[in-house]
């Protein structure tokens, strides 16, 4: 009889994560779809204000009018303050979603007899947030694969041009007007090279850096000072994202295949 119950519970419970799980999907689409919307009228909004600045002394009583109506800052609060804040909103569904079904999943199978032992809530807890780690280095690895293939494809390209030219060039370097139409060619080509070493070299400004001979281990720790330093979550100030983003784009780039071809470049 006992068991009979616990079974009876165990499907019971299953069948709400199902509809719980429906319900959270369903709110979540539906926020998501008014961020987006709100975030779109904001960059108009946006654009708006830059123009309204621009008119200067004419401004002046537009903005004053503006300031001191309780219409603006319901403006403000909707199309600026929501979308921030439903964002977080969304993430924080997002996790109750994922822990909350996935506890009661395992506890109706523990109920039924499929399963010996059931996770409790906080394991579940650590799970969602291993599982975004995860992601977001698959998606890392997804960017750092898409932009080696691309500098590849420069590279590739960049050297049958200059090849193909060269051999050219050298052959007919006496006569006359093919000299400038060669050099002119090249110029107007741009070079990979110059601009990997460019762009190597802003990153390790970006993650502030000694030098440019640098080496992973110097490159990791460096980012895990400054990503602790300018994380929006700890560091409050109004540029702290921004910065934040370049300090993850920085890291991204100057990978240890990126710091092998910058010291072969800087050799040649």
């Amino acid at each position: 009889m006992e068991n009979k119950v616990k079974k009876f519970f165990g499907k019971f419970i299953l069948g709400f994560s199902k509809i719980l799980n429906k319900i959270f999907e369903k709110i979540i689409s539906g926020l998501s779809f008014v961020v987006d919307l709100l975030s779109r009228f904001s960059i108009y909004l946006i654009l708006l204000g830059i123009g309204i600045f621009f008119l200067g002394f004419f401004a002046i009583p537009i903005l004053f009018i503006l300031l001191t109506s309780y219409v603006f800052w319901i403006i403000i609060f909707v199309f600026f303050v929501l979308p921030f804040l439903g964002k977080k909103f969304i993430s924080f569904l997002k996790y109750l979603n994922y822990t909350m079904c996935e506890y009661l999943n395992d506890y109706g199978n523990y109920l039924i007899g499929n399963i010996n032992s059931f996770r409790n809530f906080n394991e579940h807890s650590k799970m969602y947030y291993k599982k975004q780690q995860e992601q977001r280095q698959r998606e890392r690895e997804q960017r750092q694969r898409e932009e080696r293939e691309q500098w590849e494809r420069r590279f590739n390209s960049f050297n049958e041009f200059f090849t193909s030219n060269q051999s050219g060039f050298y052959q007919n370097y006496n006569s006359q007007g093919f000299y400038n139409d060669y050099t002119n060619s090249y110029s107007n080509y741009q070079d990979p090279y110059v601009d990997f070493k460019n762009k190597f070299e802003k990153c390790c400004r970006t993650l502030e850096l000694e030098d440019y001979d640098v080496d992973f281990y110097k490159v990791k720790l460096q980012y895990r000072i400054l990503a602790k330093k300018y994380h929006p979550d700890l560091n409050h100030d109004k540029d702290a994202t921004e910065k934040f983003q370049e300090i993850n784009s920085a890291f991204e780039f100057l990978t240890q295949e990126n710091i092998k071809r910058y010291k072969e470049i800087i050799k040649k």
